[in-house]
């Protein structure tokens, strides 16, 4: 997961949260890339798309884009609108996402971003949106997951990938908590906001309309060496992000206001001093 935080914040948070403000989509039509190299970190799984023993077939990156991602962006947004509006809050989902074509860069509060990038989607709180680069939209389109629709044949694949997303969907969210309650995050470790971003995602696979068909926390966490950490040194260890990641799963689809105790809970299990900054 990558995310970089806004200048002024306290320092052992900046690594990890994002990037913000906002802007408006870039588009571009990458070329395929290079396989996406691995990472070691996360747990290894069964799920790994590159073992899977169901195959597709290549989709380009528009397909990837408009029946891929955009989907889990509609409803990763109506997701956390309807959970903040039962909670109570005023902090709203701001982050628009913008696609890197392969010639372009973002610089990302002193990070640069390139369409180029084999990382999944990274949260710049410093533009407030969530870029994805050119190269991961191929490479996932080329690696043979998805059927020509953009459907997943492995629904492992599907959570999979939806992590990536939601996960970055997490540090939104707390940046707009935080910005709504003008938190003092000074005591707040980078690790606790990463694992309540695992936590809040897995929330999100709970409560999204997507049925996902599979969601034990080794696939949920399948893509994660596949695709890589911009800041793979600031997570959670596998166990402590499956645990995360469990406790946001926790909620019955069902029942709304078990969404609301559980962002509760995210926040309070996983990063204590953030919930207690946030009040």
């Amino acid at each position: 997961m990558a995310t970089v935080l806004p200048r002024g914040l306290a320092l052992s948070v900046v690594a990890i949260v994002g990037l913000a403000g906002c802007s408006q989509s870039t588009t571009g039509t990458p070329a395929a890339g290079a396989p996406a190299t691995s990472s070691s970190a996360g747990p290894t799984s069964s799920s790994d798309p590159t073992t899977s023993a169901a195959v597709g077939v290549a989709v380009d990156a528009g397909v990837v884009e408009t029946s891929v991602l955009r989907p889990m962006q509609v409803e990763s947004d109506d997701f956390w609108e309807e959970i903040l509006a039962l909670a109570g809050s005023s902090a709203g989902v701001s982050a628009p996402m913008s696609f890197l074509a392969e010639s372009e860069t973002l610089d990302c509060g002193g990070v640069a971003l390139s369409g180029t990038d084999h990382f999944g989607p990274t949260y710049c709180a410093a533009q407030d949106e969530i870029v994805v680069s050119a190269t991961f939209m191929a490479d996932l389109g080329a690696s043979q997951v998805l059927q020509a629709d953009g459907t997943f044949v492995d629904p492992a694949d599907d959570v999979g990938v939806y992590f990536l997303l939601a996960h970055e969907w997490g540090h939104n969210i707390i940046g707009e908590l935080v910005a709504e309650k003008q938190a003092d995050l000074t005591l707040v470790t980078s690790q606790q906001v990463e694992l309540a971003a695992d936590c809040l995602a897995g929330l999100m696979i709970a409560g999204v309309p997507r049925v996902f068909a599979v969601k034990d926390t080794e696939a949920v966490l399948g893509y994660v060496p596949v695709v890589g950490e911009r800041f793979a040194g600031i997570s959670g260890s596998p166990a402590a992000r499956q645990a995360a990641i469990e406790v946001g799963l926790a909620p019955d689809y069902e029942d709304r206001a078990q969404f609301v105790t559980g962002l509760d809970q995210c926040l309070s299990s996983q990063a204590p001093q953030l919930a207690k900054a946030l009040g």
